[in-house]
């Protein structure tokens, strides 16, 4: 199990490092275009402490935002399937998962 502890762990993101003035590219109040979602992606499958962004995001029941290379949608009626799936690839990202990676086709 992952213990996050406080946002130390954000300073050596490469969000933060690489992006500090840009925090709209992280949360959004909706979904960002395809390029911009697969540059995210990209940035946090090589960060060091994605992980840690994922239980946060979990722990936090995040909305409106990318997490750990996951778009994670508004927690609402309409979203509710979708925000639960996302909420599952970051619990398979941060370790806390009981379901196998490959049954949501998400790499760790």
């Amino acid at each position: 199990m992952i213990t996050v502890t406080g946002s130390q762990w954000q300073r050596r993101a490469i969000c933060f490092l690489e992006t500090p003035d840009a925090p709209e590219l992280w949360k959004a109040d909706r979904k960002p275009a395809l390029a911009v979602r697969v540059h995210l992606e990209r940035m946090c499958q090589r960060c060091p402490v994605r992980r840690d962004c994922a239980a946060e995001a979990v722990a936090n029941e995040e909305q409106a935002g990318m997490y750990a290379g996951v778009w994670v949608p508004e927690r609402s009626s309409g979203n509710s399937k979708a925000w639960a799936a996302a909420m599952q690839r970051l619990e398979l990202i941060a370790g806390t998962a009981a379901r196998p990676a490959q049954d949501l086709g998400v790499s760790a």
